[in-house]
């Protein structure tokens, strides 16, 4: 009896009693997961915005159809869309619709185009033979997130996790709508920039209020949902972008349910942790009482009041090391190398990952076959990735599966280049995205067990930051194409190849304590060193 007195009882206790999917939290997650399915729209809608189109160039002299076959040079059976046959000087105006008024030895850059097709912004601002235009659509797109990444983290922590959710969805809504009606490519290119800039930090939100929300025994659940719901977000856009066949009315349709998000202001619940660190006990008991009372549970009084102690015992704890531990440990942490080694690979393979992961989606829109189809079904593959990624992390350790999973991403994709075309080649491209999709979601975990407690967050913001330079290069990788047709597979493997290299210079982190000071994060480097030790012993 005494023992069970003595039981300090936490928050985590409370949500077990609550339980993981009560009708609390069903009708919260549903609220969350729709901003969720919307971000998974907005991260892949550039790719159908600035879609290459069937045109070729214009002949002005005469633009008789069957005057193409000598007017413009032909690749594989199609006209030319950048190039055609110069004109003979000397021969006269009647003659323009002969084979004999155009010099077939000499070509000219075209100076304008014969469309086939209006569903993207190439036939709406005349980008023919602009490729490098089309690819800083999506640059532009990625670089939104160096500022929305620390915008939404701020605003999450200064005002709560609901008021970020619902100034980044909005955010998105509004310059998504304003794009839709974009005059020329100067307009569109700024507010394209300026909707993730200000809203790209929304699954991030919404992630982190789930995550708060989520029992000990949800969380996992709750994260594959999330990994579905921005999967079928992809789909959802890409089968919209089929069927309307117009980028306008496209973002109309995605971008305008995200302003509805505004009335979350006084439907989703917030985070009962967000309160308790700000100091508003009641208001974060109060969410959990309203909890209890959704679920139709029984939670014991005493258990309240003894969180609300916890929570404020916590709190003084947390304020009293920062005051002491600013002018010790941050200078130990940011002066240690064993640091600035971690936060170095850790930065690598996020910008690696990010690079080549974006990079095969975006790449997959180019490869022969229906555009669409291809993108969906790179998309789709995803999906088991993510359910590998669960079973597969806790039985083999984080660096193995991590590392294996870059090595056979770089394994695949090299060799993606000296297989024909045909179904071992597409099998060949999508086993290279499965394998990245389970480093790379994996990555997420493996990163934020490597660095100690006090600056976990800050380093994992600066990892997550300069890793969007992979994804803010990847659009121009398509163009690596017209210098060789595998350049960026090739690029891809090799970068996957060296992060599957360099990974295994981290410790295992897998079933061990997660560092809380540097001390520990030392202690990390030191067991692996001695497990290494002993297994090359016993293998001798």
């Amino acid at each position: 009896m005494d023992v069970e007195k003595k039981k300090e009882i936490t928050v985590d206790d409370i949500l077990l009693d609550l339980g993981p999917f009560g009708k609390f939290h069903s009708l919260n997650y549903i609220l969350i997961l729709f901003p969720v399915l919307l971000a998974g729209m907005y991260s892949s809608v550039y790719n159908f915005e600035a879609m290459d189109l069937k045109y070729r160039c214009t002949v002005p002299e005469c633009e008789d159809p069957a005057v193409v076959n000598f007017s413009i040079p032909h690749v594989d059976g199609e006209p030319s869309k950048c190039r055609r046959y110069a004109p003979f000087a000397n021969v006269t105006l009647n003659d323009t619709c002969s084979e004999h008024f155009y010099d077939t030895s000499t070509e000219i850059k075209c100076d304008s185009y014969v469309y086939f097709e209006e569903h993207s912004i190439v036939k709406e601002f005349n980008l023919g033979c602009q490729d490098w235009k089309r690819s800083l659509v999506g640059t532009v797109h990625n670089a939104g997130f160096f500022i929305s990444i620390p915008l939404t983290g701020l605003l999450s922590d200064r005002y709560g996790r609901r008021i970020a959710v619902v100034f980044a969805s909005v955010a998105n809504g509004v310059f998504g709508v304003i794009r839709a009606f974009s005059l020329n490519y100067e307009m569109f290119i700024v507010l394209e920039f300026l909707e993730p800039a200000l809203g790209g930090g929304v699954y991030t939100a919404c992630f982190v209020l789930a995550m708060e929300l989520a029992g000990p025994k949800g969380r996992v659940f709750v994260s594959l949902l999330f990994n579905t719901m921005f999967i079928l977000g992809g789909v959802s856009v890409t089968s919209l972008s089929w069927w309307l066949q117009s980028w306008r009315h496209l973002l109309l349709i995605i971008y305008t349910p995200a302003i509805l998000v505004f009335f979350y202001i006084w439907s989703l619940t917030e985070s009962f942790r967000w309160f308790f660190s700000k100091g508003r006990y009641e208001d974060g008991i109060n969410v959990l009482k309203r909890c209890e009372k959704f679920n139709k549970v029984s939670v014991p009084k005493d258990h309240y009041d003894q969180v609300e102690k916890q929570a404020m015992q916590q709190r003084d704890a947390v304020k009293f090391e920062s005051l002491e531990a600013n002018s010790s440990s941050f200078k130990q942490t940011f002066c240690s190398g064993l640091i600035w080694k971690r936060l170095f690979i850790c930065s690598f393979l996020w910008t690696s990952s990010t690079l080549v992961y974006y990079g095969l989606s975006i790449n997959a829109i180019e490869l022969s076959g229906n555009a669409y189809m291809n993108y969906i079904v790179v998309i789709l593959i995803e999906a088991p990735a993510n359910v590998c990624k669960l079973f597969c992390l806790d039985r083999f350790g984080r660096k193995k599966v991590i590392g294996t999973a870059f090595v056979l991403t770089g394994i695949i994709l090299i060799a993606y280049g000296f297989i024909p075309g045909g179904y071992w080649s597409t099998t060949f491209y999508l086993g290279g995205k499965f394998f990245i999709t389970l480093a790379y979601n994996s990555l997420y975990i493996f990163a934020a067990e490597v660095f100690p407690t006090n600056y976990r967050t800050t380093l994992l913001a600066i990892c997550s930051t300069l890793g969007r330079v992979g994804s803010t290069l990847a659009p121009q990788t398509p163009l690596l194409s017209k210098l060789y047709e595998f350049l960026p597979t090739i690029l891809f493997g090799v970068m996957s190849g060296l992060s599957g290299l360099i990974v295994m210079t981290l410790p295992e982190t897998n079933n061990q304590k997660l560092p809380d000071s540097l001390k520990e994060a030392r202690a990390q480097d030191r067991k692996n060193t001695n497990k290494n030790t002993t297994d090359n012993k016993t293998r001798l």
